[in-house]
């Protein structure tokens, strides 16, 4: 799987999702020129549609498979602030590409905002709920 990766400052963003390096590549060279310093081009291994985007502030972005996501809920921990949340998870089925290349359109894959009340919900109701909310 090939990846452009933004960062620009304490913002942080995926320009592109591309199972073909020729097409990442060839997205890659239509970023404006103002946007490209903060593009970079990267390749995960043993990955495949669908996987998971992990977003958690102050962190890099994390690529994941479905049973890598299931040990994630499985471990992660409740928040004393109810309404924090814990991350974002993205689920990619196919190529995403912005229609302005080198921008942040990721809300507008299927994701969702992981709290304390979605982690009470998958404790019950295990990898159902997760089907329930179209993540698996």
């Amino acid at each position: 799987m090939f990846i452009i990766v933004a960062t620009k400052g304490n913002l942080k963003w995926i320009s592109g999702i591309f199972q073909a390096e020729q097409v990442a590549k060839q997205y890659m060279d239509l970023i404006p020129d103002e946007l490209k310093e903060y593009q970079e081009f990267i390749q995960i291994g043993n990955i495949t549609y669908p996987f998971y985007i992990i977003e958690r502030q102050k962190f890099p972005f994390r690529f994941l498979g479905k049973d890598e996501v299931i040990s994630l809920f499985d471990h992660t921990e409740l928040l004393e602030d109810e309404d924090e949340v814990h991350f974002n998870i993205y689920t990619v089925d196919l190529d995403y590409r912005p229609k302005k290349p080198g921008t942040d359109y990721l809300g507008a894959l299927r994701h969702d905002h992981v709290t304390n009340e979605f982690i009470e919900m998958y404790r019950k109701e295990g990898t159902e709920f997760l089907g329930k909310q179209r993540i698996f």
